[in-house]
Formats: structure tokens, sequence, C-alpha cells
């Protein structure tokens, strides 16, 4: 199958995408996670999308879509997500059944492409860095060599990648226990390809800005529990609400982004956890 999808921007000088991450849903919306509903975190950062009037080309939404395992809430995701009304490519976390999430998405029209077109000028690659029942990540070399394949055949447009898993340390020692074990592989890749303007993942549940080599590298919050920053231990941020990221890709290769919070924190987490 052709995993190539051509998408025009809404405005003729740049492409706008949001990018969502780490939902952890439940079949059950009574259900916590850390001590936050995830279900209703994930309707108020929706809500707060729709009510800031923010319209995107894409929706990049980057792994750990469910909690429980469950293609109920597999179906809950697709569900909001549609009501956005913007095209949703999406790829795999640790969190993740990845056959449950083909057939699931596929009835919502969530689309499988790993490969976008945006406009006459983008080119934005999906990657998989699930390795089946670990929490770290690899991208295998056949991942490996579909970056770099689809780097060359579409050398003339600028390029974004996303992936779940973070290739940078997050400064967290117990979170870099389950980062993507072969980040140096993708590394050489960035420093070899310029053309890559920018690189985009979840999993660690916090928002943090990279520069690697001439690539904007950055980290997306959660929609409902936020990771502590710089801990050693286990540890949950008692102020830093769920949010999303907004990247806009201009006509020229500019890459420019940034992260938005719903405005109340209601969604506080249960402090004494020390683990999922």
């Amino acid at each position: 199958m052709e995993s190539l999808l051509q998408l025009p921007t809404k405005n003729k000088n740049y492409g706008k995408i949001l990018q969502i991450t780490d939902t952890h849903l439940f079949a059950d919306g009574s259900r916590a996670l850390l001590g936050v509903n995830s279900n209703t975190s994930f309707l108020a950062v929706i809500d707060e999308i729709k009510n800031l009037s923010r319209t995107y080309d894409l929706i990049v939404a980057t792994g750990d879509f469910v909690q429980d395992g469950t293609k109920e809430a597999y179906k809950f995701f697709a569900e909001q997500i549609t009501t956005l009304n913007t095209p949703c490519v999406w790829l795999p976390g640790n969190h993740d059944n990845y056959d449950y999430m083909q057939s699931v998405f596929a009835n919502y029209r969530l689309l499988d492409n790993k490969i976008v077109l945006l406009s006459d000028k983008w080119l934005i690659i999906l990657l998989n860095s699930q390795v089946e029942g670990q929490a770290y990540g690899l991208l295998s070399s056949s991942e490996l060599l579909f970056l770099q394949k689809n780097l060359d055949k579409y050398c003339d447009r600028n390029a974004l990648v996303f992936l779940h898993h973070h290739p940078i340390n997050s400064n967290c020692h117990w979170l870099d226990q389950h980062i993507l074990k072969n980040s140096v592989d993708l590394e050489k890749i960035i420093q070899n390809y310029p053309q890559i303007k920018g690189l985009g993942w979840g999993h660690i549940h916090q928002s943090q800005d990279h520069l690697w080599y001439t690539c904007k590298a950055f980290s997306t919050p959660s929609t409902c529990v936020q990771f502590k920053p710089n801990s050693y231990d286990f540890g949950l941020a008692d102020k830093d609400a769920p949010g999303w990221r907004e990247i806009i890709l201009t006509n020229d290769g500019m890459l420019e982004t940034e992260v938005f919070r719903i405005n109340d924190n209601r969604f506080v987490p249960d402090l004494s956890q020390n683990g999922y």
C-alpha cells in the first residue's frame, strides 16, 4: 500500500500542524492515571483548541493513546479527534497495540500514512520506535532506511520527522532508561541531512526544546499527567497542565513552534504515586 498523503495548506505562506501525544485513555471514563482522569483531560484539550479557534492542516498523534489496552479506548480517541475536522496521522507508543490501532482507526478515517507531502514545500515523516513489550524505543534498520530513502526521494523539500521515544536525554534518570536506544543512528541522519528542520516526540510527558545540529528537536506535553522535570527518580509535576504543541512550517523553510496548555489546571495528579 502506498503510504503517501498529499495535502494542501489553508494559508498559501505556511502550513500548521497540531501535535497531540500521550493521551493514555481508558474504556471506562471514570478511571484515572496517577490521579488524573485522562479521558476528561483529553476532552478539555480538544475543547480548548476549539475555543481558541485554532485551525490546522494536519494533526500528528505521537503515541501512547490508551492505558488499558482496549479497542474501546482507541475508539474514544478517534471519536473525539475527528471532531476537529482535520486529517490525522499517527504512530504507536510503547503502550499501544498496533493491530488495534490499525483496525479501529481505519473505521474513523484516521490515516495510516507515514509520509505526508504538505503543500509543495514540506515533507513529514512518521517513524515507528515501538519495541513490543518494552518501554524503551528502537528504530529498526528498515525504519532508518525508510527515513533516508524518503529524504533522498524528496530532497527538494524541507523535512519534519516524528517518533514516540525521546532520542535526546531528558535529564530525568528514570525516564532516560526508556530512551530511544539507537539514537546515535538517528543523530547521524540528522547530521547528514540538513533538510530536516524539525524532530518531534512524546513519551516523556514534558515540554522540552533542543537544537540538534541545525534541527529543532522538541517534546510535547501529554494531554493528561505531566512528569516532573530534572528528576532522578519517578516524579509528577503538580503545576504543569495538560497541553499540546502547534508547529508552523513556512514556505521559506522556517519552523516555528509553541506549546499550549489548558487555562485552568484542575487536573492535579496524585503526588504520592511512585510509578505506573
